[in-house]
């Protein structure tokens, strides 16, 4: 790679590659070493994209409000590219509906 910004994203999550790296955690330390937010955001989408970062889980928070209402968020945890897992960013999701292929299609989800 030859974008600095792309190689600072890498680096990090290399840094932490046997237990993965939220994808917030990322965008903070980058973004506190002076890169712009949007711009780290599109780098580890374009990373994903171009296979050299692989979505290895998630990490869900549950949010209150001032009002004791409850609201869910969830970011990726990346890791370095893994062929094993590669597969697995092929959702194909508008395929295969009512063919037995993936239970949320019949979840209604």
């Amino acid at each position: 790679m030859s974008d600095p910004l792309q190689d600072a994203v890498v680096a990090l999550v290399d840094r932490h590659s046997e237990h993965g790296v939220t994808m917030g955690a990322i965008v903070d330390a980058l973004v506190a070493d002076g890169a712009n937010e949007r711009e780290v955001e599109l780098a580890v989408w374009g990373l994903i994209q171009a296979r050299h970062l692989t979505p290895h889980g998630f990490v869900c928070r549950t949010v209150r409000s001032a009002n004791g209402g409850e609201s869910r968020t969830y970011e990726f945890v990346l890791i370095p590219w893994s062929p094993a897992l590669d597969d697995q960013l092929e959702l194909d999701l508008g395929q295969g509906r009512g063919q037995g292929q993936g239970q949320a299609g019949a979840a209604g989800v």
